[in-house]
């Protein structure tokens, strides 16, 4: 099973870093940093950095998304390469969502 964790600017750390804490415990899921590009990128306060293992292009079909809340998460809302990609491993309004904030649980504004 893959976990999807999206990485953004201004992140808030422990809504990655806990879920991320839990889950790589577990032999059978494969937790993987994902962004809009490979590399570091730092939370809302500025003070720790987590580095993006693939970008959402690489990261098709993940079991689950993990999503962190954040200050970062207001630009995000008019995101269309984000807008794509929960829609696309997301696809049905009227499955359960599986991410957090609830305001990032359904596709941002004009998808």
């Amino acid at each position: 099973m893959q976990v999807a964790i999206p990485l953004f600017p201004r992140f808030t750390a422990l809504d990655a870093v806990g879920p991320y804490e839990v889950l790589q415990r577990i032999p059978s899921i494969d937790v993987v940093f994902v962004g809009h590009r490979r590399g570091e990128l730092r939370t809302e306060n500025g003070m720790l950095g987590l580095v993006c293992d693939a970008t959402f292009e690489e990261v098709g079909t993940p079991d689950v998304v993990v999503f962190p809340g954040g200050i970062g998460t207001r630009v995000l809302l008019d995101d269309e390469i984000i807008c794509g990609w929960l829609q696309s491993v997301h696809p049905t309004p009227d499955s359960p969502p599986r991410c957090a904030p609830e305001h990032c649980c359904s596709p941002p504004r004009g998808c």
